[in-house]
């Protein structure tokens, strides 16, 4: 016969576990899932991203995820100006340009407005911030 010593200490980590399992099964498993919008994050879809990789400049990814930069929760739609591109890439307004075309050529973005005061609609295809709507 062999004798198994249970210390208290055990045995009240043992109650704790059972009584948060309890609790957990009481309230649901949603408890432990975020409420809050994190902003620190964008969705990159891969493949749709690496079938353009061979095909994109990398001026042009980097004028991307600069306007990804830009995107609010559940949108698509972004406002940068050129300057404001220029200044956050360190691209000259030259490659911002050549870098938007050849974007809006691949239908990655799509130019909404005139030109001073023009917003960018990225297709969710490729990044998103949120839920797909």
């Amino acid at each position: 016969m062999i004798k198994v010593v249970i210390s208290d200490y055990f045995l009240t980590d043992i109650m704790k576990i059972a009584k948060a399992i309890q609790k957990v099964k009481q309230v649901g498993p949603n408890i432990y899932t975020s409420r809050s919008r994190n902003t620190g994050f964008i969705k990159v879809y891969l493949e749709p991203v690496m079938y353009l990789m061979p095909k994109l400049s990398g001026n042009a990814f980097k004028v991307l995820i600069t306007l990804s930069y830009g995107l609010q929760w559940n949108e698509v739609e972004v406002i940068f100006t050129r300057a404001e591109i220029k200044k956050l890439t360190g691209l000259n307004s030259k490659i911002v340009k050549a870098s938007l075309d050849e974007l809006e050529n691949f239908s990655i973005i799509k130019r909404l407005g005139p030109n001073f005061r023009t917003t960018y609609m990225i297709n969710n295809r490729y990044i998103r911030l949120g839920k797909n709507k």
